[in-house]
């Protein structure tokens, strides 16, 4: 019951761990004579200025940036599992136990002897029952958040930024 959940968790972490993967070599990577090659983002932009003398001069910038440097890249991470497990046990144990008595006497007399009949009888009855009502519930919060990019990933991107 507990270890369930706890399991789901791990195998949610790694399959998050992987689409960090997948995701980066999708959209990140393309590939060139069979090599992988980093997808880069061209942008040019014409800047107007003004010079010293007052004439209009027009600079033009230039920057290459790696498309992985301007996305989000998923990462979830399970920050906290709660688990709470409740049972509720009901058991209930009966036993019954009658008695019953029967008694009865006749008498016959005439002109002869006397004759005297007497009958008994006894009957006991018991029953003994257990009823068990058992009643769970389990309920399991699990609070995910995007991760912070890894340290490692981030220096890459700067370093191919520069």
């Amino acid at each position: 019951m507990i270890g369930g959940p706890l399991q789901a968790a791990i195998e949610a972490q790694t399959a998050s761990a992987m689409a960090t993967i997948n995701f980066i070599n999708a959209v990140g990577f393309t590939e060139v004579d069979g090599k992988k090659e980093l997808v880069m983002v061209d942008f040019s932009h014409t800047k107007k200025d003004v010079d010293a003398e007052g004439k209009e001069v027009k600079t033009d910038s230039f920057i290459r940036v790696p498309l992985l440097a301007m996305l989000p890249i998923p990462s979830i991470r399970i920050e906290t599992v709660d688990i709470n497990f409740n049972v509720k046990l009901n058991s209930v144990e009966t036993s019954n136990t009658s008695d019953k008595l029967n008694v009865a006497a006749e008498v016959k007399g005439g002109f002869g002897p006397v004759s005297f009949k007497v009958s008994a009888s006894y009957q006991r009855q018991s029953s003994t029952g257990v009823k068990v009502e058992k009643e769970y519930s389990l309920n399991v919060k699990v609070k995910a958040t995007q991760d912070e990019m890894p340290a490692g990933l981030e220096k890459i991107l700067n370093m191919l930024a520069s």
